[in-house]
């Protein structure tokens, strides 16, 4: 092959590759990334309207107060995290049955309200609610 031929074809596989990366950023960029929402504000993910209510520190646990509406699903309200900046992403524990009723089924017709709990020594971080591979966040900042 000559010079010319190669030059010219590597030429093409550049532009080319270029154009595959200009496609796949516009795709990324498409996405934005979902809105932290504040204490008190509902989000809806999927077939549930999530709403957290409150949010507390109470001896080394962190409350939250949340209602759920939308689905019949035994593990509704199951899949919460909340990140911090001291913490790893914290599961919730079983609350005391004295600030309100653990997590779990919700029901499509009726809210269903429960407390999740967090050990964690931070008063601040990011509570998430993921459902059918998406998620709603909220910003938890306490005094």
């Amino acid at each position: 092959m000559k010079t010319r031929t190669l030059l010219l074809l590597a030429v093409t596989c550049g532009l080319v590759i270029l154009l595959a990366g200009s496609f796949k950023l516009f795709l990324i960029t498409e996405k934005s990334p979902p809105a932290h929402l504040s204490v008190g504000q509902s989000g809806t993910i999927g077939d549930m309207k999530v709403t957290v209510v409150s949010a507390k520190r109470e001896l080394d646990l962190m409350l939250v107060a949340v209602t759920l509406v939308g689905a019949d699903d035994p593990n509704g309200a199951t899949t919460w995290v909340l990140g911090s900046g001291t913490d790893a992403n914290l599961a919730p524990v079983a609350a005391p049955s004295a600030v309100g009723a653990q997590c779990g089924a919700t029901k499509s017709a009726q809210p269903t309200s429960c407390v999740l709990a967090f050990v964690t020594s931070s008063k601040r971080g990011v509570l998430r609610y993921e459902r059918a591979q998406e998620a709603v966040r909220w910003d938890i900042d306490l005094p």
